[in-house]
């Protein structure tokens, strides 16, 4: 038997495959045939349907249901796949995840590839493998991506985030904090926009909120080529070449190649490039 044809029984295996549906309070089992046990310590739901976890659990790589929702602490001992994945405290996957749409507050860590629709996480969250999504990633916090990241429309990062491939989409929006963001192969995107973070601090009077101050956060984005086939705004960013229609290159960046560019260029007066702006055409 070919290792495709493995993959298949085995997928078939999954689908056959009935989760007892079981209430659990206090601290249960429940036992999945060819897969393993899933264990709950709190409250709890598993059906074939939904695994819900209040408390602290553990499930068995390969379990596939429609929704996986857990609050508290919870691991996962391999592949783990769901239409709808929602995390809210520390959530831990030895192996693939596979969700339509995952949302994680608090920690996250995945061991391997991350496919489906939509990810959107608040605090920690570290990928091990590669993320390939057909619409948006959201990170918002302390991210880590050890391989690429592709999202069709849009990757928005926020906070300190270490990418060790490449970042290919359509929008690439990042929000800089305190500390030193990269991404180490480079930016592929139709619009860049990366900016320095900031927060503004109000008071009322009278029940009107009135701004207070302004606090401009000076985190940096390194990364090697940036190629946009739209447009491309920069802040307090290092990198090799730049590259798209419409360019600024704001307050803090070194450009230590070319800019290139063939819609207009602005360049801010602190800003450092090696070589001057060069305008090209471009092939209809």
């Amino acid at each position: 038997m070919s290792g495709e044809e493995r993959m298949r029984e085995y997928e078939r295996r999954l689908r056959e495959t009935a989760i007892p549906t079981t209430r659990i309070s206090g601290s249960g089992r429940v036992h999945v045939e060819g897969i393993g046990d899933i264990r709950i310590a709190g409250s709890g739901l598993v059906s074939s349907e939904e695994i819900r976890i209040s408390g602290s659990g553990s499930l068995p790589g390969g379990i596939k249901v429609k929704r996986i929702d857990c609050s508290g602490a919870v691991s996962a001992n391999g592949d783990v796949e769901a239409e709808e994945m929602e995390f809210s405290g520390s959530a831990s996957i030895a192996g693939d995840v596979k969700a339509t749409s995952l949302s994680a507050s608090g920690s996250i860590s995945v061991d391997g590839d991350v496919r489906g629709s939509s990810v959107d996480t608040s605090g920690s969250c570290r990928f091990g493998g590669r993320v390939e999504l057909e619409d948006t990633l959201r990170a918002c916090g302390s991210s880590r991506f050890s391989n690429d990241v592709k999202a069709k429309n849009v990757v928005r990062l926020e906070g300190c985030f270490k990418v060790e491939g490449k970042v290919i989409t359509g929008d690439f929006e990042a929000e800089l904090v305190r500390s030193e963001s990269q991404v180490r192969g480079g930016i592929e995107a139709v619009n860049v926009n990366v900016r320095r973070g900031e927060r503004v601090g109000r008071f009322k009077l009278f029940g009107i909120r009135i701004p207070l101050y302004k606090v401009i956060y000076e985190g940096r984005l390194s990364t090697t080529d940036i190629a946009a086939k739209g447009n491309v705004y920069l802040e307090n960013v290092s990198c090799e070449n730049v590259c798209g229609k419409d360019v600024t290159i704001g307050e803090g960046c070194l450009i230590r190649g070319k800019v290139k560019y063939f819609g207009s260029i602005s360049v801010h007066p602190t800003a450092k490039l090696a070589n001057p702006p060069e305008r090209i055409e471009v092939k209809e």
